[in-house]
């Protein structure tokens, strides 16, 4: 009888001292700070393949008391180390060779949950934890890239000689750069910063065009039909034109006060989409025949306006104006037996 009560009493005090032993060993372990191995604590990140470290003492943190973490030193580590890798922007969706390219979302580490992290620490500490981050839709996704093609908004068409090479070319260039762009609510086209500088390096090819009343040679000669195409096009369309110089003198592919000169440097065309939707230009040219189009999704409201047709189909060579401060009165009449001069652009601005 003593024997069992003596054994009852033995066990209830190993109990007993088993729980108590649990008791103070349950905090520590739950921190992750591993006392018996003398590690100090650290907080390792963990995204996409990826992992960080941070020894938490070099921020202050004594192992146990939440407030001695540095939170500005945690936030500037943030900063430094881990959003300078993870954080990228979003890639709207738009077309590459007349073919849909899908929309790319955009990360970023979300500070937000991050600024809370020092209080919680011994849940986070000496482990992996995945980092918190944001996702973020683009402007233009996919399904809205293709829902542009629902409904066109206008068409304009004029006609150039294909056998005038040199200008048929800069033509189909200037178009090519154009052609399947996406204009988004709010935004100004500019038709010389879409085009680019036209420079033998980047293909274009000297042609006819007028410099102060003079015939002269320019590189670029002909895409001032591209871009008086494009502003009938989105005139009638209802956009509203930001900016548009006419030539000095009359050219033949637009009606009478319908052109837009553009030069680098100089005159640009430019026009705002102030619709509510994305609008998308798509534009060719081949055999003579220059045709720009707008389109925009099928619930688009716009107000289209009245603009002439151009001129019907003509063989006869073009000739591009550049604007003058002073027009010449006398007009500079062209004959074969008169060669064609260089243009000097080094003082003067050149224009196709």
């Amino acid at each position: 009888m003593l024997a069992s009560v003596i054994r009852s009493f033995f066990a209830v005090v190993i109990v007993l001292a088993l729980t108590i032993a649990a008791t103070v060993e349950a905090p520590v372990r739950a921190s992750g700070y591993h006392v018996e191995e003398g590690r100090p604590p650290v907080l390792i990140m963990e995204h996409e393949n990826r992992q960080w470290a941070l020894p938490l003492k070099e921020i202050g943190f004594d192992g146990i008391d939440p407030t001695t973490l540095d939170r500005d030193q945690w936030m500037d580590w943030i900063s430094l180390t881990v959003e300078s890798v993870v954080n990228r922007p979003p890639v709207s969706a738009r077309f590459v060779n007349r073919k849909p390219v899908p929309h790319q979302d955009g990360v970023m580490v979300d500070r937000d949950e991050l600024e809370l992290w020092p209080d919680r620490i011994h849940d986070v500490m000496g482990r992996p934890v995945h980092l918190p981050v944001k996702r973020i839709e683009p402007a233009l996704t996919l399904d809205r890239l293709i829902r542009l093609k629902e409904k066109r908004l206008a068409t304009y068409t004029t006609w150039y000689n294909p056998r005038n090479v040199n200008r048929a070319h800069n033509i189909r260039l200037s178009v090519a750069s154009i052609d399947h762009k996406v204009v988004m609510p709010g935004e100004i086209f500019s038709f010389n910063q879409t085009v680019g500088v036209r420079t033998p390096a980047r293909g274009y090819r000297p042609a006819r065009i007028i410099v102060k009343g003079e015939y002269s040679e320019g590189v670029g000669g002909g895409i001032c039909q591209t871009s008086s195409t494009l502003y009938n096009c989105v005139d009638k369309a209802g956009l509203k034109i930001v900016q548009r110089v006419s030539h000095s003198r009359k050219v033949g592919y637009v009606p009478s006060g319908r052109d837009a000169t553009v030069s680098w440097g100089g005159p640009d065309f430019r026009f705002q989409n102030q619709l509510d939707e994305p609008v998308l230009i798509v534009a060719s040219a081949n055999g003579g025949r220059l045709s720009i189009s707008v389109y925009a999704p099928r619930s688009t409201k716009h107000m289209p306006r009245h603009v002439p047709q151009a001129p019907g189909k003509y063989a006869a060579d073009e000739e591009e104006a550049v604007p003058d401060k002073k027009p010449s009165k006398k007009p500079v009449k062209h004959t074969k037996d008169k060669p064609l001069k260089k243009a000097n652009i080094g003082n003067r601005r050149q224009e196709s």
